[in-house]
């Protein structure tokens, strides 16, 4: 009693095949279901199944989180890479590689990559050496969400009226980009660029993202707490 509530949650593993559980695909704007609504309705665990220490939870989800973003931010730059060279060569298809403004984009889309790659060579080294994920995880997030919805809307709007008639193959993983390699259909780019718009806000919106570097990585004042 009185500590703060992330402090009294405790992380269980459910079974999920246990009457119960009932889990809703949540229909996408690109029409794909990669989250879903799980209701649980007088569903039972064992307390075999805490991860960690009761009232330890947030830890624990803390941990996971880091890991996950730690991960993403050691290989995904390699394959946002790849995916640019694809956008240079639908830029090179539409004869626009030399327009001056066009280039001036493409510097801004390189640069960031190169800042997501260092940030992604360092989190690799802490995780060779088995140490624990940074804080420096919410700066790779940040950047590459809004990164990767920038560069997949501006793909769209170079794509033009193809964009509305959709061909070829979709893209096989969305929630980043698509396979290395993969060619530059309509229906690629189309559903890459869906999925980006919400990059933002799953995983830790970039507000929160960018309260965690404030305090965490630059030493900033917390935000006042407002008494209820």
């Amino acid at each position: 009693l009185g500590a703060p509530k992330h402090r009294g949650l405790t992380f269980l593993l459910v079974p999920m095949t246990q009457t119960g559980v009932e889990v809703r695909p949540l229909r996408q704007i690109s029409g794909g279901s990669e989250f879903n609504e799980v209701f649980f309705t007088a569903a039972e665990t064992d307390e075999s199944n805490v991860v960690g220490e009761v009232h330890g939870g947030w830890a624990v989800a803390m941990t996971m989180l880091g890991y996950e973003r730690g991960a993403n931010a050691s290989a995904l730059p390699i394959r946002l890479r790849f995916e640019m060279d694809r956008l240079l060569e639908l830029i090179r298809e539409q004869g626009r590689v030399d327009d001056p403004l066009v280039r001036q984009r493409l510097g801004w889309f390189y640069g960031r990559v190169a800042i997501m790659k260092e940030i992604g060579i360092a989190v690799r080294s802490r995780l060779i050496a088995g140490q624990e994920i940074g804080d420096e995880v919410a700066l790779i997030k940040v950047i590459w969400s809004e990164y990767h919805r920038e560069l997949t809307r501006w793909a769209f709007s170079l794509l033009g009226p193809e964009a509305l008639t959709v061909t070829g193959r979709p893209a096989s993983s969305v929630d980043d980009t698509d396979d290395p390699g993969a060619s530059n259909s309509s229906a690629s780019w189309v559903s890459v660029f869906l999925n980006s718009q919400a990059g933002t806000i799953y995983a830790g919106t970039s507000n929160i993202q960018r309260n965690i570097i404030a305090e965490r990585l630059l030493g900033l004042p917390r935000e006042p707490v407002v008494p209820v």
